[in-house]
């Protein structure tokens, strides 16, 4: 089954590079830097969607990946969050519109920065969703409360 891409616009609002921004990229300092663009892929047919934005550093840059699928109960669970620009939280969004609120997501590596930055400001878009992340996930160099 091939995946059907959806680009960064939706029906009615047009994606600029305004949409792709990410304010605190200075935390991982990563190309593109303050500008992500979201790419949304449907996996499974009203089941399992992929949101990807390109990283890299020197010559090597490479797409990281979320996964969004549609829960049998209705709901969403988000797993492996990606950097919450507008472009990304406007296309969940137009998920959450169809199948119902974020209601998990998932923080599924200790050593993966590229998603740990990104839990805490994406979870901060949808309070009402639980979130689960890896046992020690602050631990080094400090071990840091998960409410931090």
């Amino acid at each position: 089954m091939a995946a059907q891409a959806t680009h960064h616009k939706s029906n009615n609002e047009p994606s600029s590079p305004k949409d792709w921004s990410w304010k605190f990229w200075q935390v991982v300092p990563l190309y593109p830097y303050g500008q992500r663009r979201t790419i949304r892929k449907e996996i499974v047919k009203d089941a399992i969607w992929t949101f990807e934005q390109l990283q890299g550093i020197f010559y090597v840059v490479v797409p990281i990946r979320m996964t969004v699928v549609k829960l049998s109960a209705g709901g969403l669970l988000v797993y492996a969050p990606v950097a919450p620009t507008p472009e990304c939280i406007r296309l969940v969004n137009e998920l959450v519109a169809e199948h119902g609120e974020v209601k998990y997501i998932i923080l599924p590596t200790v050593s993966g920065i590229e998603h740990k930055v990104f839990v805490g400001p994406f979870a901060r878009q949808f309070p009402k969703a639980h979130v689960y992340v890896s046992p020690h996930q602050w631990s080094f160099p400090f071990n840091l409360p998960l409410s931090w």
